[in-house]
C-alpha cells in the first residue's frame, strides 16, 4: 500500500519471507530434533530436514537468499563480474547474515529510505529475516538448484543459438544437427533444430 515502488517491493519481499517462515517452521523443527518417517519399503527411520534443494529460477533465487538481482545469489560475484572466467567464491548464508545485521545496525528497517540505500550498497533486496535462517545444514550457496526451463533450456535458444546463428547462418546451423546420428531414446533433428523450434511453436498446446 505504499506510495513508492521500491518500498513496495522491499515490503513484499520481506512478506514473502515471513510466510515462508511460518509454512516451513514444521521442517525447521524437524531438521533440530529429528521426525520418524516411512520410506517406500513402508519401515519408519528417525530423520532430519535440511534443504537439500530448492528449484528456483534467477529471480526467485534471488529473492531466497536475499540477494540483490545485480548480485549473484550463489557466489560473490556482482553484476559488474559476471563477464569473468574466474569462479567466484561461495556466497554463504553466514555472510548474507552479517551484511543484514551491518545495515539494521546503522538503520532501523522501517527507515525505508536510509535503509534502502545501505542494502543497494551491500548487494542485498532487504529481507532480514530470511526463511533458511537457524535452518540447520541449510545454506543457499548450497541448496540453490538451477531451474532448467530457464537456466538451461532458455538460456540455449535465447543466446547459444543465436551466437551460432550469427556465425554460421541458420542454412548451415541445421545442416549440421541434420547429420548427428540418430540414438535410441533421444530426440532426433533430421531437419535440423530452427524448422523442429518453429513447428513446435505453431502447434496448439
Amino acid at each position: 500500500m505504499h506510495k513508492t515502488t521500491c518500498v513496495r517491493s522491499l515490503l513484499q519481499d520481506q512478506l514473502v519471507h515471513q510466510a515462508l517462515n511460518v509454512i516451513l517452521s514444521p521442517l525447521k523443527t524437524a531438521v533440530a530434533v529429528g521426525i520418524m518417517m516411512s520410506y517406500p519399503r513402508g519401515n519408519l527411520r528417525y530423520c532430519f530436514t535440511p534443504i537439500a534443494a530448492w528449484i528456483a529460477d534467477t529471480p526467485e533465487e534471488c529473492l531466497l537468499s536475499g540477494t540483490s538481482p545485480k548480485a549473484s545469489p550463489v557466489t560473490t560475484a556482482t553484476s559488474k563480474n559476471f563477464g569473468d572466467p574466474y569462479r567466484h567464491p561461495p556466497h554463504t548464508g553466514m555472510m548474507t547474515l552479517a551484511a543484514i545485521r551491518k545495515v539494521c545496525s546503522q538503520h532501523s528497517p522501517t527507515d525505508y529510505k536510509n535503509f534502502l540505500k545501505v542494502i543497494k550498497r551491500l548487494q542485498l533486496n532487504g529481507v532480514i529475516d530470511p526463511c533458511w535462517n537457524i535452518w540447520a545444514l541449510s545454506d543457499p550457496s548450497d541448496f540453490i538448484t538451477p531451474e532448467v526451463l530457464h537456466h538451461f533450456h532458455g538460456i540455449f535458444w535465447n543466446h547459444n543459438v543465436k551466437w551460432c546463428i550469427a556465425v554460421t547462418g541458420a542454412a548451415e546451423l541445421d545442416f549440421h544437427f541434420s547429420l548427428i546420428q540418430t540414438l535410441v531414446g533421444y530426440r532426433a533433428f533430421n531437419k535440423g533444430i530452427l524448422k523442429a523450434e518453429t513447428s513446435n511453436r505453431s502447434r496448439p498446446s
